[in-house]
């Protein structure tokens, strides 16, 4: 009888600690995202390499702003698959975001070794050069970003920053390939 109730008490453990483990609060997000993080956790907990859902934990953390946390979690991700250029790029912006403009430039370009044409990383890259003062390299990468066919979402924001680097270096862009 007590090594029934002693295995039962290991198993009750087990259980609970995979449960809590699945559930770690995120810190800033809203139900949702919670909502999303244990289920990506559960995920993990059946199967530890599961990158979509790694990456799907990371993305959670990237968006309630828990960068040293989701740079674990991208980092993971991206050991088991190196071609994810996306998550190569968020890991990126997670380190700039933490103050390490070195290390977030070196994996946009890392992302770029991988998709030459990645609109995101060239965007990030053109930020990382407008923070050192480079403004002829922000208005070189803004411009690539732009002609690499950014997200909607982005265009006008790029077009800002190009706006802004010709006036800060009195150079123009060339034109895009569709004239503008």
């Amino acid at each position: 009888m007590f090594a029934f109730i002693a295995a039962a008490a290991v198993i009750y453990v087990a259980v609970k600690a995979n449960l809590d483990r699945a559930s770690q609060p995120v810190e800033g997000s809203n139900v949702d995202q919670q909502k999303q993080a244990d289920q990506f956790r559960a995920a993990l907990a059946k199967d530890s390499t599961d990158v979509e859902a790694r990456i799907g934990v990371a993305n959670v953390l990237y968006d309630t702003g828990n960068w040293s946390e989701a740079i674990v979690q991208y980092r993971s991700a991206i050991r088991q698959d190196s071609t994810r250029t996306t998550a190569i790029v968020d890991m990126g912006v997670c380190y700039y975001n933490l103050g390490d403009t070195e290390e977030a430039e070196r994996l946009f370009n890392f992302a770029l070794a991988r998709d030459p044409h990645q609109a995101v990383a060239l965007y990030n890259l053109g930020i990382v050069r407008e923070r050192r003062n480079d403004f002829a390299g922000a208005l070189s990468y803004y411009h690539r970003a732009l002609e690499s066919g950014p997200p909607e979402g982005m265009r006008q924001p790029l077009i800002d920053a190009m706006t802004r680097m010709q006036q800060k270096t009195g150079k123009v862009a060339p034109p895009l390939p569709d004239g503008r």
